[in-house]
């Protein structure tokens, strides 16, 4: 006990000894050299603070935390050099077509408040990787940010898509969708998703193999893949799946148009228009690959006698046929469809009594074959079908011969809203077959499915 009193003494006496010898003064120091998380702003983070902290009090976090991230997961830090290009895309294609069609404060009123950029993937023991991942609807997570190329429309929809999907959990949270969406494909939805094939989920009813994870997934791709897709490419999808795969994804598609108007009073289809016409300013899409029977359009309608803007010589070479067809047989040339089938092009005329009382339909098979370049050899089929419709072809054929014939040749397939301004890419988009000998030659209709 003597012990423990002396030693405690003596630092009660120490104690005593450094007060008393306390002195006060001005601190001349600099605390950021010694404090390392004072950091001083960059461009970057000016330009972060100007696009998304003052105008969506949504920070963006790139600076390398690794708490932000799953601990155990080994994850590159993001490139400065990227920042701002990404997010760019991310102000553009998500968050402007927002605001024009859900108005200028919903951004502000729903959103994560934090993105955290990564600059590789996070790879996972399934052999998948992470892309994006959304934390209690406060923040989303984007990965692969050091791989991005902001003049890559495959590597933007890659970006964007992500969010989409991640956001769409966040609305969720905000208004929950309807429990009996997972009604639709009860019974469809597995664990192990990776082993499934894209061919099967849409047999079952999904648009993706990530779908057939979960209902809420399910309902986050659905709107997702709606938006970044596009209207017509997401139809064909649809549209070249089995019937009992179309009959539930246009259910699906139903409560995702619906649940944005009852839950936030937002046109999901011109929402989709708005996103698709922001990602065809970063890349317009080549009306090639967006032709064909489950790839997107399968239509092209035109009625020349009323079209504004058709080429003088496609319009003399249609007036010539119909009068010639007017004066040998009595009928008025209306209209004239094309059919994409794949190779072959079906064209489609319909044709009418002088008095209008009655009209026909009258069909000729033509081959198309594409290049390298995008340009397509059109010829009459070898053989064709022997149907009404196609004897009826017999019948004013040879009025219409040199209809028939422009038709055949070398021609450039693409957009005519050069001449005709007016979106692409969308239903009602308008596009034309120019003569690769005569650009000034062409003929143009309105696309669709």
């Amino acid at each position: 006990m003597k012990k423990i009193y002396k030693n405690g003494f003596v630092a009660l006496f120490a104690i005593a000894m450094l007060a008393s010898c306390k002195k006060e003064g001005t601190l001349n120091a600099n605390l950021d050299i010694i404090d390392k998380s004072v950091i001083k702003k960059t461009a970057v983070d000016d330009w972060l603070d100007q696009n998304y902290l003052n105008p969506y009090n949504i920070e963006v976090k790139y600076k390398f935390d690794r708490f932000e991230l799953a601990l155990g997961k080994n994850v590159t830090p993001p490139v400065e050099e990227q920042v701002i290009p990404a997010m760019e895309m991310v102000r553009d294609v998500w968050i402007k077509p927002f605001e024009a069609i859900g108005g200028a404060t919903f951004i502000k009123r729903i959103s994560p408040k934090q993105f955290v950029l990564a600059g590789s993937a996070e790879f996972n023991d399934d052999g998948t990787i992470t892309l994006g991942t959304a934390e209690a609807g406060r923040k989303i997570v984007l990965y692969v940010i050091n791989n991005f190329d902001p003049e890559n429309l495959g590597s933007v929809k890659q970006m964007i898509q992500v969010i989409q999907h991640e956001y769409t959990h966040i609305l969720n949270q905000t208004v929950d969708y309807q429990t009996d969406y997972q009604t639709i494909s009860r019974g469809g939805y597995v664990a192990n998703w990776t082993q499934e094939s894209l061919a099967d989920a849409r047999a079952a009813g999904f648009i993706t193999q990530y779908a057939r994870s979960a209902p809420g997934e399910d309902f986050a791709e659905m709107s997702s893949n709606m938006l970044m897709m596009g209207r017509v490419v997401f139809d064909a999808q649809v549209i070249s799946s089995p019937t009992d795969g179309q009959t539930k994804l246009r259910k699906k598609e139903q409560y995702v148009v619906d649940y944005f108007k009852s839950a936030f009073n937002i046109d999901f289809y011109a929402l989709q228009t708005e996103v698709q016409n922001a990602l065809n300013k970063i890349s317009a899409p080549n009306l090639l690959s967006m032709i064909g029977p489950g790839v997107g359009y399968t239509t092209l309608y035109s009625r020349p006698a009323t079209d504004p803007k058709q080429s003088a010589d496609f319009l003399g070479t249609w007036n010539t046929a119909n009068a010639t067809l007017r004066a040998n047989q009595g009928y008025n040339l209306n209209d004239v469809r094309l059919n994409f089938k794949g190779n072959i092009v079906t064209a489609t005329y319909t044709f009418s009594t002088l008095s209008g009382a009655n009209t026909y339909t009258a069909e000729t098979d033509y081959s198309m074959m594409l290049n390298s370049e995008g340009i397509a050899t059109i010829t009459v089929a070898a053989t064709q079908p022997a149907t009404v419709t196609y004897s009826n072809m017999g019948v004013i054929r040879n009025s219409i011969a040199n209809l028939n014939n422009y038709f055949v040749g070398k021609f450039k397939i693409d957009w005519i809203n050069q001449l005709i301004p007016g979106p692409i890419g969308v239903k009602g988009s308008l596009g034309a077959f120019y003569k690769q000998t005569n650009p000034n030659s062409y003929f143009y209709g309105t696309l669709g499915q």
